[in-house]
């Protein structure tokens, strides 16, 4: 009985020292869980773009005169490049926005014709030289994270050049008369440019992309008077072209986003 008593005595004593030596480790806590920012195109952006110019035909001369051999017309391809600055708009997924660019344009249309002399042929013509074109258009499209694609429209405007050729004086020895030859030139330079594009944003704040425009400025006309130097009307005659002053152009894009 005794032997018991000191059992249990025992036990009570070793037990709470025991359990005073456990220990328990917390576990550790969940590693933290970075999220990339969600790229935006909301902000004003401005940068530079460059590319080609192509399809700019003339309008060949025409004329009800029976001296009129005939005309021809060229179009030439060439480059274009500027400056724009513009301002974008997310809303969830859909993009609006404005850009207004100003674009150097190495492009010329020629047409020509001729006139018989007698002796030979003299050729008269004329040439569209666009110095500058610019445009302020409206934007709208979809925007998918870093890629935004859109279409464009809006007003189009241009410093245009024509410039007259062949002469002043056509001598016709055939039927012995003399012309004086004067030019009259008349052209549009505002219209409009209609397109579409894609943008890719490298970084939160460069941004790459391609923007196809068709640009229409209108009319440019070329009115050629042949008149006879005798003083009389008879034989008098005019030519005149009626050229579209329309073309294609596709540039990429750079810019700088200001968000």
């Amino acid at each position: 009985m005794k032997r018991f008593a000191l059992l249990l005595a025992t036990t009570a004593f070793v037990t709470p020292a025991m359990a005073a030596d456990v220990v328990y480790e917390e576990p550790p806590a969940p590693a933290a869980v970075y999220e990339a920012p969600t790229a935006t195109w909301t902000g004003f952006y401005a940068g530079l773009q460059a590319g080609v110019a192509f399809n700019r035909d003339s309008g060949a001369f025409s004329s009800a005169n029976t001296s009129f051999v005939g005309g021809n017309d060229d179009g030439e391809s060439g480059f274009i490049g500027g400056g724009h600055v513009g301002y974008d708009y997310q809303i969830n997924n859909f993009l609006i926005g404005a850009v207004a660019d100003l674009n150097y344009i190495d492009a010329k249309s020629f047409t020509s014709y001729t006139l018989p002399t007698g002796t030979g042929t003299q050729t008269f013509g004329a040439e569209q030289d666009i110095n500058f074109v610019g445009t302020v258009r409206a934007k709208a499209g979809v925007a998918m994270d870093r890629f935004a694609l859109y279409a464009t429209g809006g007003l189009a405007y241009a410093d245009i050049d024509n410039k007259y050729s062949g002469g002043t004086i056509y001598a016709d020895t055939r039927n012995n008369r003399v012309f004086g030859v004067s030019a009259s030139t008349d052209n549009d330079d505002v219209g409009y440019a209609v397109g579409a594009g894609f943008d890719v944003m490298a970084t939160q704040n460069i941004s790459f992309g391609l923007e196809y425009l068709y640009t229409d400025l209108g009319e440019s006309n070329v009115k050629v008077n042949y008149a006879n130097a005798a003083g009389t009307s008879v034989g008098n005659f005019t030519t005149e072209s009626n050229t579209d002053l329309d073309f294609h152009s596709v540039m990429a894009k750079a810019s700088y986003r200001f968000n």
